[in-house]
This record gives structure tokens, C-alpha cells and sequence, in this order.
């Protein structure tokens, strides 16, 4: 049997997928650290150097800025070649500028970099319409994927290797709002969101591309069975 080789991975960002994706790749026995936003320690202690740099920040005002400096501190270790791994969002569709604007800056600053346009993050206890309960909104397609195939898909770039691509990553079947969110509001006891009549358009997008490319295959291929582990048994 093939024994996967031990890498240095480094991410900056671990909160509920780098958290996630930390915990898998230690089990498989990869070197990880997590980055934090004192890029100078971070490059005194070496964890830039490393085969594997994991963007998983979320945007906020400082969002670019944490992006160019980690670039920068990769640039220092000229001798490896670090595999970047971008998450961005499938806002990028929607013209969101930070998003659009995160995009081109990874683009121009290492052409290689993988850019994973994650939908909707949900699973475990991010619940569609928990947060939602008594109010009103549009009903609109969904776009969403669970985390265990987010930190899945991650893991198969690193064994791969893959440079330069960009990926949409959506679980192979969506619904509507207006379904999965009656759906676990009966199924966990929360008030349900009020639909207008109306449906929202919303750009229908696909991970096959990336299923071919990488060969892999989803975990969690329908959104409405996100939650099935957190069902209770019944008697």
C-alpha cells in the first residue's frame, strides 16, 4: 500500500473549516500550523515555510491586506515550491467586489494558486434556516455544500498536487430554500421562515468539473440529507 508522504501544511484562517481541515490532515500525519495575523511571527518561526499554504480567512476590512502579506511571506522562501490553496465564494458570480477584487489579487500574485468558489457553508451545526425562524424572504434555488466535503476536496488538491485551477464547489443536488428550510424546521424544532409565492433566479452552478479533474467524489450529494446524523433515533 502506497504510504502518503508527511507534508508542512500552513493555514491561515482556522476557524470552522481550517479548524476542521487541521484535525483531518494531523490524523493523516501532515505537519500543521495554523497561521495568525502577525505575518512576522508567523516567518520568525518558520511556518511559511511549508509545502502547502491554505487561505481560509473569511473577508473583512483588513481582508486584502492579510492576503498580500501572506503572499509576501511566501515569496521569502524562494526555494520551495508551496502549493496555494485559495477559499473564495461563489459570490464572485454575484459581483461581489471584495470577492472579485481577493480573486485577481491571488491571480497576479501566484498564478498557480487553486481557488475554490465555496457555495453556502452548511453541516453539523450550521443548520439552513435556524436563523431565519419567523422571518420573511424570498424563496431562491440553493448553492450549498457541507463542510466534510469542503475539508475533502482540500485534502485530495494537497494529495494531488494540483496547481492553477479554479473550482466550483456545490453538493451535486440543491433544492429550494423554501424545502430545506421547513424541512429542519420540523426536523429540529424551530420556527419556520414565511416564502413569498415568488422564486428568485440564482446562477445554477456544478462541481463536476472539479469531480473529473480530481476524481473525487461527494460525501453529502444532497442537501437535504446535510443533517441526517444529528436525527434523532426514533423509538
Amino acid at each position: 500500500m502506497h504510504k502518503r508522504k508527511k507534508k508542512k501544511i500552513a493555514i491561515l484562517g482556522c476557524g470552522w473549516i481550517g479548524m476542521a481541515l487541521k484535525e483531518k490532515l494531523e490524523a493523516l500525519g501532515d505537519e500543521v500550523n495554523c497561521l495568525c495575523r502577525d505575518v512576522n511571527m508567523d516567518t520568525l518561526v518558520g511556518f511559511y515555510a511549508c509545502d502547502v499554504l491554505v487561505i481560509a480567512i473569511p473577508p473583512s476590512d483588513e481582508y486584502l491586506e492579510a492576503i498580500e502579506d501572506a503572499y509576501f511571506s511566501l515569496s521569502l522562501n524562494e526555494a520551495l515550491e508551496t502549493q496555494v490553496i485559495f477559499l473564495s465564494s461563489i459570490s464572485f458570480y454575484d459581483d461581489k467586489k471584495i470577492v472579485v477584487e481577493a480573486e485577481e489579487l491571488v491571480k497576479i500574485k501566484e498564478p498557480d494558486t487553486v481557488i475554490l468558489r465555496l457555495g453556502g457553508l452548511m453541516g453539523y451545526d450550521r443548520i439552513a434556516g435556524k436563523y431565519s425562524a419567523g422571518k420573511s424572504m424570498e424563496d431562491k434555488p440553493t448553492n450549498y455544500v457541507h463542510r466534510d466535503d469542503v475539508v475533502g476536496i482540500i485534502e485530495r488538491l494537497i494529495e494531488k498536487g494540483t496547481k492553477n485551477k479554479i473550482f466550483n464547489v456545490v453538493a451535486p443536488k440543491q433544492t429550494t430554500r423554501k424545502e430545506i428550510f421547513t424541512q429542519n424546521a420540523k426536523q429540529f424544532n424551530f420556527g419556520e421562515t414565511k416564502f413569498s409565492e415568488n422564486i428568485s433566479p440564482n446562477k445554477e452552478l456544478s462541481s463536476d468539473i472539479l469531480c473529473e479533474v480530481l476524481g473525487y467524489e461527494f460525501k453529502k450529494k444532497d442537501v437535504l440529507g446535510f443533517w441526517e446524523e444529528l436525527t434523532p433515533p426514533k423509538n
